[in-house]
């Protein structure tokens, strides 16, 4: 699956974003720092994984997607949901996350 319309535009738009997307091209090319440790997948669509990215200044990330909902323990995305091991691993593996998961409904 290609990158979805409204995370080009989030790219364009916000320079951080586009940062953590060209260092995600970078941990693409060099695979061996993308590394799958478990995962699930039902009827060809995956459930749950968990991918090890390893960042050469400042060590090991865990991402994992579970239930639609991707997760990174590095210190960016906590402010921003997404982050560049995010982006590496969806353009990995072809499941990119939801606009409902990063920017959720307000309630009413």
């Amino acid at each position: 699956m290609s990158i979805p319309v409204w995370i080009q535009d989030w790219i364009e738009k916000d320079r951080l974003v586009a940062n953590k997307f060209r260092i995600s091209k970078t941990y693409l090319r060099q695979s061996k720092r993308i590394q799958f440790q478990s995962g699930n997948e039902e009827n060809g669509k995956w459930l749950q994984f968990h991918y090890v990215v390893h960042s050469p200044k400042y060590g090991r990330y865990n991402v994992t997607y579970e239930n639609g909902f991707y997760h990174c323990n590095c210190p960016f995305f906590k402010h921003r949901r997404i982050c560049s091991h995010i982006l590496a691993v969806s353009q990995k593996t072809g499941v990119w996350p939801t606009k409902e998961s990063i920017f959720p409904a307000e309630p009413e």
